[in-house]
């Protein structure tokens, strides 16, 4: 059954984008039925809302406006907002703004990161026409990579964009492997800053009934999903203050297509300014190490994510070849990843954290650090993103 926010994002939808509230109320009793309106969202009491309810209902309505139009310090996902000197609310959409106003427009889940498929991220989709006809041009979509197949065992959702054409492959085209095989061109996509995973949602978030994932998603690779569904990880995924820069969009776009093909190198004529250097940066942080380690240092389990950096186990400079390589990375806190860098501690062959003699002489640091001695670090649950054993004994001999 629909839920109410979704009711009220169609509303807004169909609206041109906004509304005033009498407007909303009016359409959201049209579209519910006496008995669907026996809220579980919230209003005291199990009332119900109806006609003779007027100053109930319009409350209920506004404090989902307002519930869905919050965001904490590091995430933004509101749906809503309310224009300024007005009793219009609006839908807060990041992005295709033109294209979900589109009442033609559908919103789907494409499913895709296997390593030796056909498609190409954020270029080319092939699916089987026999398993799913839905998709049809103009269409909107999230890009999901299973669990099975994910970097940190959690599924998470990356990017998005458009279907421009579709076409059926030559007979003789390798993308072409069974009958009823269509491919997708694609257009208009944005890489998330934020990629979003499992362990930072709920399935309510998503539409779901149930308290657990099991059975939530199609199993052939494409799934229909509702307005409601599409925005909230469209804007959660591009971030509060999401500004899209072709220049920046087609960096993530490359850097992710290099995780891929397992292109670790970022040349210098890629990274000459200090603004270009850091887009490559934040890329390795927020979409490679940050989320193999859970979002968690790995050595003192501190979660606040202002405060945890990727920490680069051979240095940047020196080895352009391993720039964005996941096993040159660790997830430190701030005061760990200075004191690593600095060769102040290290880690040995063991993944145990050592602390060198010359560090104990400052009593406080130590205090800091002596609880950690000799513990293993947490590692990522894929053994192919630990870090590298070879870089780790580099960095130990080296000399700062």
């Amino acid at each position: 059954m629909t839920t109410n926010r979704e009711h009220l994002v169609e509303i807004l939808r169909e609206s041109g984008g906004s509304e005033n509230l009498d407007e909303i109320y009016r359409k959201f009793l049209l579209l519910k039925t006496f008995d669907e309106i026996y809220s579980n969202d919230s209003l005291d009491n199990g009332e119900y809302i109806n006609k003779s309810n007027t100053d109930k209902t319009k409350n209920f309505i506004t404090k989902i406006l307002e519930e869905n139009s919050k965001s904490d310090l590091e995430e933004a996902h509101e749906l809503f907002q309310k224009k300024e000197k007005d009793t219009k609310w609006e839908l807060n959409v990041n992005f295709y703004k033109k294209e979900i106003l589109n009442l033609d427009t559908k919103f789907f889940f494409l499913t895709t990161g296997h390593y030796e498929h056909r498609d190409i991220d954020y270029e080319i989709y092939t699916w089987n026409i026999h398993r799913n006809n839905k998709l049809k041009i103009g269409d909107l979509f999230i890009y999901r990579v299973p669990k099975k197949i994910s970097h940190n065992k959690q599924f998470y959702f990356f990017g998005a964009g458009q279907i421009e054409s579709i076409y059926y492959p030559d007979e003789n085209d390798p993308q072409f492997q069974n009958e009823g095989d269509i491919c997708a061109k694609l257009a208009n996509t944005v890489h998330f800053n934020n990629p979003i995973y499992e362990s930072e949602l709920t399935p309510i978030d998503l539409g779901s009934k149930k308290d657990n994932w099991a059975n939530t998603f199609d199993q052939y690779g494409i799934e229909e999903i509702n307005l409601a569904t599409f925005l909230f990880l469209l804007n959660k995924g591009t971030g509060k203050e999401f500004i899209y820069k072709e220049e920046d969009n087609v960096l993530q776009r490359k850097a992710h297509q290099k995780i891929i093909k397992k292109d670790f190198s970022v040349p210098d004529s890629e990274v000459k300014t200090n603004s270009s250097r850091g887009k490559w940066q934040n890329y390795f942080r927020n979409s490679i190490i940050l989320p193999n380690y859970q979002f968690k240092c790995a050595i003192t389990g501190i979660t606040t994510k202002s405060l945890l950096t990727a920490a680069h186990i051979l240095r940047w400079a020196d080895h352009k070849d391993k720039r964005i390589d996941p096993q040159n990375g660790i997830c430190l806190s701030k005061l760990v990843d200075q004191c690593f860098e600095n060769n102040l501690i290290f880690i040995d062959d063991n993944y145990r954290l050592q602390i060198r003699e010359e560090t104990k002489k400052d009593k406080n640091l130590f205090e800091e650090l002596r609880k950690y001695e000799g513990e293993r670090i947490s590692l990522p649950k894929n053994k192919e993103f630990h870090p590298n054993k070879n870089y780790l004994k580099i960095h130990r001999e080296s000399q700062t």
